[in-house]
């Protein structure tokens, strides 16, 4: 049976899934509907699409009452945080699964908590892309025995530009003429610096050991072109070192391609009736 998706959020993730997913890619899945509170956003995807026939919309409220999305079986969103936080819920209250890329909104305990016993209740799915880092099924795999992790985060200033942290300090950043540490702290407090930048943290977070118990240390470097993510982890039988290098997205330098890409083996996953690879 075809899926109908609609995405919430038409940036740099949301318009490469659509474009997938209108273009017929992706089997088992078909585009009904998009939503973004910026119209300008809405309409330029909408005009570079091959397929016109999919309900456009601004308003949320009007969103989640139309047929689009009655017919809809899983939503994705991919627009920030915020969103992620404001529209969770309600969606899985009507029934139905989400695949979340802003993953960071899971940092807070409260918005954790709440959509877990929904998921519970209503018997619902949420997905959540491992984006631009690899490791996810070995951290989940010896989570019970982590003694030490620490997650680097080495990007050039195009990647950090606007994040928290450098604004309210009035950083400029790019000021930085050699690598330096900008930041060393816990997952929970790198999420709320750089909300932007460092999603990698948050699915590393709930792989392991918790956000409190995660660490993190952000790093700019002007020499850098590619956002680099590395996975230090010590552990009651070993350790070991996981190194990502990403082109960032030419749509969004914030963004690494593979966490677009991730995305799109995730949706093929769940419709893949073959082999289920990785624990």
């Amino acid at each position: 049976m075809t899926k109908n998706i609609a995405i919430i959020g038409c940036g740099a993730i949301g318009s490469q899934l659509a474009h997938y997913l209108n273009d017929g890619k992706i089997l088992g899945f078909r585009l009904v509907a998009l939503y973004d509170e910026e119209d300008e956003k809405l309409n330029l995807l909408e005009k570079n699409l091959k397929n016109k026939h999919i309900g456009l919309y601004a308003d949320f409220d009007k969103f989640i009452t139309s047929k689009e999305f009655r017919d809809t079986h899983l939503l994705i969103e991919s627009a920030s945080i915020a969103a992620a936080k404001a529209y969770t819920n309600s969606i899985l209250n009507h029934d139905k699964d989400m695949m979340i890329m802003s993953i960071g909104a899971f940092s807070d305990p409260d918005f954790y908590e709440t959509t877990t016993e929904i998921m519970k209740k209503k018997g619902n799915r949420v997905y959540l892309p491992t984006g631009a880092i690899g490791g996810s099924d070995i951290l989940r795999t010896i989570r019970d025995f982590i003694t030490d992790i620490t997650l680097i985060t080495t990007k050039p200033a195009k990647s950090l530009k606007g994040a928290p942290f450098f604004r309210e300090r009035g950083i400029n950043v790019e000021s930085f003429k050699e690598k330096t540490i900008v930041f060393e702290g816990d997952a929970l407090e790198a999420i709320k610096q750089f909300p932007s930048n460092v999603n990698v943290s948050a699915l590393v977070s709930l792989a392991g050991v918790g956000f409190k118990k995660t660490k993190v240390m952000v790093c700019i470097d002007p020499s850098y072109e590619r956002n680099q993510h590395e996975i230090v982890v010590k552990w009651k039988f070993g350790e070991f070192l996981i190194r990502v290098k990403n082109d960032p997205s030419p749509d969004n330098p914030k963004t690494s391609y593979l966490a677009i890409l991730s995305a799109i083996e995730c949706l093929r996953s769940i419709s893949d009736k073959g082999f289920k690879i990785g624990s």
